[in-house]
């Protein structure tokens, strides 16, 4: 077995006789990749790293109240 680079996306290896990686014939199937982190929208916390963010926000509510505890 003698393997290639996709002369496609010249990222993944395939086999000398497959045309392109799996990854490329999904695209091209419209298939939804597992890379594909379009429809994840959401934003995480950057002090927490767990929260998730509403609109307009900077921080959590959790870190947002610990921070107005801590200033008092």
């Amino acid at each position: 077995m003698k393997y290639v680079k996709c002369p496609r996306c010249g990222l993944n290896y395939i086999l000398t006789d497959e045309d392109m990686c799996q990854v490329c014939k999904d695209e091209l199937n419209r298939k939804k990749s597992i890379f594909d982190d379009s429809d994840y929208n959401e934003l995480i916390c950057p002090y927490c790293d767990k929260n998730i963010l509403g609109l307009d926000e900077i921080m959590c509510s959790e870190c947002r109240a610990r921070r107005n505890k801590n200033k008092t």
